[in-house]
């Protein structure tokens, strides 16, 4: 994705000797004169708007600053000498930078209550108005009782315990059935074969696809505009499609405003119809002896031959029951002689799982 640059807005921070909010561009505090500690963060504040101020724009865009080594006074980025000592930044701490602080606000600020008076002032107030309570030191609300999660009751858990428990046998043992074979013995009794061959024939078949894929020689119906793709860079016939406006903490009291854009782009999809070779009649050969042979084709005008299918079977009397059996091929098929005996492996459910002489 392309990351699309909005802006700049100023962060603020939390004064750690008075308590009092100030303007992140600004290095001291502006209660007490306190300067900010390195250990101290940016938080992203109430007032999110785009700073328009030249100086600030220019503070803002010249990186992390750097808290001296010897006071830990914050000097802006590029500084040598500290501006409070006079100390030497080489060996200084650049403050981090490159977190993301959270969703941009764009809507406006609600009013907030006091919690002192319970009057309706603004967002960014420090003390009330109407009574002066401090409100970066807000009364501490009263936690409330979290309401006791609701038990499901345990017959639920034992019942799902012994469903499962009841599938997963019920499906082993269908398996086990199934391996579990016994010896009949049989003979063959009747065989059966069945041969075909598809006969083909070009036919108009609707298709769809992206207009530069329809091959040649093929009738447009209807196209309409559908998204083909996604691209991070800009292409013709695109649309821009942005998420949610985020900001980037860069060190130095401001947070850079970005947003993740993708441009998705348009191309035209078609109905269409294309001759193509399809399936319009089949020849069919059977017989019961062990001489299968393939059906004679009779093709007309436009017409070809498709795949050929061919399907054994074999029948085995034994106690009484009839028995089949399908071998996997000629081969196979043309060894069971009529009247011939052999050994079936018989599973429980009265399949021959396979057959020996």
């Amino acid at each position: 994705m392309t990351q699309k640059q909005l802006g700049f807005v100023e962060l603020e921070w939390t004064c750690q000797r008075c308590g009092t909010k100030n303007p992140g561009l600004q290095k001291t505090c502006t209660n007490c004169g306190a300067p900010m500690p390195a250990e101290t963060e940016f938080e992203l504040g109430q007032n999110q708007k785009l700073i328009e101020d030249q100086k600030k724009l220019e503070a803002a865009q010249k990186g992390p600053d750097i808290h001296c080594p010897y006071c830990g006074a914050r000097n802006p980025a590029g500084a040598t000498a500290c501006a409070q000592c006079g100390g030497d930044l080489k060996s200084g701490t650049a403050r981090q930078a490159g977190q993301v602080m959270g969703a941009h606000q764009v809507a406006p600020i609600p009013d907030i209550t006091c919690p002192f008076c319970k009057a309706t002032i603004k967002a960014d107030a420090q003390r009330c108005p109407n009574c002066g309570g401090d409100l970066t030191h807000p009364a501490a609300a009263l936690p409330q009782a979290a309401e006791p999660a609701k038990k499901r009751p345990i017959w639920l858990y034992i019942a799902a315990a012994l469903l499962v428990v009841v599938c997963c046998g019920a499906i082993g043992m269908f398996g086990l059935l199934s391996l579990r074979t016994s010896d009949v013995r049989g003979q063959v009794q009747s065989v059966a074969w069945q041969r075909s061959i598809e006969i083909m024939e070009q036919r108009p078949a609707e298709k769809s696809d992206w207009q530069d894929q329809i091959p040649a020689g093929a009738k447009t119906v209807s196209c309409s505009e559908k998204l083909r793709e996604t691209s991070k860079n800009p292409a013709p016939n695109s649309k821009e499609v942005c998420g949610t406006p985020y900001t980037i903490n860069q060190g130095n009291g401001a947070g850079q405003v970005v947003q993740d854009c993708e441009y998705q782009i348009y191309d035209q999809y078609c109905n269409y119809t294309v001759l193509e070779w399809q399936v319009v009649d089949k020849a069919v050969a059977q017989g019961s002896d062990l001489r299968p042979a393939w059906p004679t084709l009779s093709l007309g005008s436009g017409q070809k031959e498709g795949s050929r299918s061919e399907a054994y079977k074999v029948e085995f009397s034994a106690n009484g029951q009839i028995y089949s059996y399908q071998p996997a091929d000629l081969n196979e098929f043309s060894r069971f002689v009529p009247g011939s005996t052999w050994t079936l492996k018989v599973n429980t459910f009265g399949a021959v799982n396979s057959v020996s002489p």
